[in-house]
């Protein structure tokens, strides 16, 4: 009975450790993805998941994807870099591809098969939320002064 409370403890424990990693500025590329092969006819989508996982966040790639895309067989998460690029890679954290970042999309990567790959959101990214400017409050009003009474001129 004690083995089995030690290895549920640390059951949570790697799930809040995983949990707490977590990066919000990384989950604003969660979502579908178009990966094409620049130049050619072959397309796929890919699911970039907000579940975190060894790497990075769970990628979800149909068979269909992984046979059109060999490189991509073993793909299991996905990454934002320090640079902003997108880093895809396998269940081990080793990196397939790294797409640099764009000052938009697409992106676009040299494959580990020498083609150029592009990857861009299906549906526009998430912006950030903008900030909600304070509410204006008017100036004061001042009471009205009363006119002082005219005085005949002297």
């Amino acid at each position: 009975m004690r083995q089995f409370a030690l290895i549920l403890a640390w059951v949570f424990a790697c799930g809040s450790v995983a949990a707490a990693a977590v990066d919000p500025g990384a989950l604003r590329e969660a979502g579908d993805w178009r990966l094409s092969a620049v130049g050619g006819r072959i397309a796929c989508t890919l699911t970039f998941t907000t579940q975190a996982g060894v790497g990075g966040y769970e990628v979800k790639a149909p068979l269909a994807c992984r046979r059109a895309f060999p490189a991509l067989k073993d793909v299991a998460a996905w990454a934002v870099d320090d640079k902003g690029g997108i880093v895809l890679s396998d269940a081990k954290a080793a990196m397939i591809v790294t797409f640099p970042a764009q000052g938009a999309s697409p992106y676009e990567a040299k494959a580990p098969d020498g083609h150029t790959w592009r990857l861009e959101p299906l549906k526009p990214l998430a912006e950030p939320p903008a900030p909600t400017p304070p509410t204006p409050v008017p100036p004061p009003v001042a009471p009205p002064v009363p006119a002082a009474p005219a005085t005949p001129p002297a």
